[in-house]
């Protein structure tokens, strides 16, 4: 059995139909997310693992999410791994496969620097979902140990009339504010989010976590523009 046939094999009508509800563009994932990381890991660092690599485009999110999976679980360089990654993110079309994807990645934690000046890369990207893939890398690996405040206005800096990417960087800042606050605040005090969306949708996502204090809610929606 093959990577294609593990997927075709397991993949789940019912949750189908649930992630056609949230994925967006009528796009479905029958495969399962836990799963999806079964077949990845079963199969990576093989032989059948380099021909499915090579097997783009491929047909559907679920190939897509392996995929994604399983670059994040080769034993290789970093400078390999991003290597694969830069000949896969022209093909993810969705935030699903994105996120899944970056998800993976704990080799970014052996090497961030490497990562980090990959994820800004991308983040110059004109395709929406390359652009999304780089934020996401810096708010999930680079909001903790890893952090530096000027990337932060940088991050601020950014304008983008794209759904997807607005809605990263929203996130981003709502884990910002939670994980690095005093910069954080600075960011929405002194107006430094480019676009105004973001700024007041990243306040709604703070003002939804159950991480921040009733009086840090009340101070950051008196910020709104």
């Amino acid at each position: 059995m093959n990577i294609i046939e593990e997927i075709k094999n397991n993949c789940d009508v019912k949750y189908g139909e649930f992630t056609k509800k949230i994925i967006g563009k009528q796009k479905s994932a029958y495969l399962r997310i836990n799963i999806a990381k079964q077949i990845a890991k079963k199969y990576s660092n093989t032989n059948e693992a380099i021909k499915f690599l090579d097997m783009l485009p491929h047909k559907n999110i679920d190939q897509n999410n392996v995929h994604g999976l399983i670059i994040g679980y080769l034993k290789e360089e970093a400078l390999n791994v991003i290597s694969k990654l830069k000949k896969f993110l022209p093909y993810i079309d969705n935030w699903a496969t994105c996120d899944i994807t970056v998800s993976n990645l704990k080799i970014i934690k052996k090497e961030p620097q490497k990562f980090k000046i990959f994820a800004k890369n991308c983040i110059k990207s004109n395709k929406s979902f390359i652009k999304r893939f780089g934020i996401v890398i810096l708010l999930t690996y680079f909001l903790d140990d890893n952090f530096e405040k000027k990337d932060l206005k940088e991050m601020a800096s950014i304008y983008s009339d794209d759904y997807y990417v607005n809605m990263a960087l929203s996130w981003y800042f709502s884990v910002a504010f939670v994980k690095q606050y005093k910069s954080a605040i600075k960011i929405f005090q002194e107006s430094h989010i480019k676009n105004k969306w973001v700024h007041n949708k990243s306040i709604q996502k703070v003002c939804d976590s159950l991480r921040v204090n009733n009086q840090q809610k009340s101070y950051l929606k008196s910020l709104k523009r």
